[in-house]
Formats: structure tokens, C-alpha cells, sequence
């Protein structure tokens, strides 16, 4: 039997961007920004840029960061990087997240790299509480 690929939610690339950067707050990931870049670069809309304290957080972020991108896109992105890289991509289609550790953000500098894109504005300290990627973190 074939597996639904149906999305169990409809969202714009935006909206997704959004979501996946409050959860990355409720996983204690700091310094979190959302920014767009679809008239700086063409193979994507959306970054989401998130630092974490350590290559075990990283690879938790994404895998929780990879359940919501299924739940809303209904198909897992890629995730490049192994568990104890300091830098995991996460190529979701219109949104594509870096997970990096202190010293990789600091030493990459994509902030820096990509400050012309226009930042989404979110209200990092308004979490969805009981979201479904903080219970996985709880869990773990």
C-alpha cells in the first residue's frame, strides 16, 4: 500500500518559514531569524537561521524541525549534515533552515552574507505552548 504524501495543512512557504522558526525557539535555539531571500537567490524563498549550543542539539532541532516540515508539506525534507557536524541544512523546497552551532554561526557569518534579505518579523517569546517539536525535546 502506497503512503499518503497529502499535506495535512495548507501554508505558504512564509507561514511554514514562520513555524519552523518559533519551534526552533521553543527548542531553546537562540539567535533565531527568518529571512527572505527569493529576489536574492533562486532556489529557494525563505532561511530560517537558528544557533544551537551543541551538534546533539542541532540534530534534535532537526529531526523535530523535519516532523513539522512533514505535517505541513506531507514529505520529509533533506537534511545534510551528520550528527556531529556543527552545521545542519535542512532543504525543505521554498524554505531551507541552517542549524548551527556558536562557532559555526560566528565563523560562517551568513547573517552577514545575506543581510540585504528583508527579516520576517515574528514574535519570538509567543510559542505555541504543547507544541508538538517542545514535547519532543521533553521526550528526548
Amino acid at each position: 500500500m502506497a503512503e499518503s504524501s497529502a499535506k495535512t495543512e495548507s501554508v505558504s512557504p512564509r507561514e511554514l518559514a514562520e513555524r519552523l522558526a518559533h519551534e526552533a525557539v521553543a527548542f531553546k535555539a537562540e539567535d533565531v531569524v527568518a529571512l527572505e531571500v527569493s529576489d536574492l537567490f533562486y532556489l529557494t524563498d525563505y532561511f530560517v537561521i537558528a544557533t544551537t549550543q551543541s551538534s546533539r542539539q542541532t540534530r534534535a532541532l532537526a529531526d523535530a524541525l523535519n516532523l513539522i516540515a512533514k505535517e505541513y508539506e506531507g514529505h520529509k525534507g533533506r537534511i545534510e549534515g551528520s550528527s556531529q557536524s556543527n552545521w545542519v541544512l535542512m532543504d525543505l523546497g521554498d524554505v531551507v533552515v541552517h542549524l548551527l552551532t556558536v562557532e559555526a554561526r560566528e565563523f560562517y557569518a551568513l547573517d552577514e552574507l545575506w543581510a540585504d534579505a528583508p527579516r520576517l518579523e515574528f514574535a519570538p517569546d509567543v510559542v505555541e505552548q504543547g507544541s508538538e517539536a517542545s514535547e519532543t525535546l521533553e521526550d528526548a
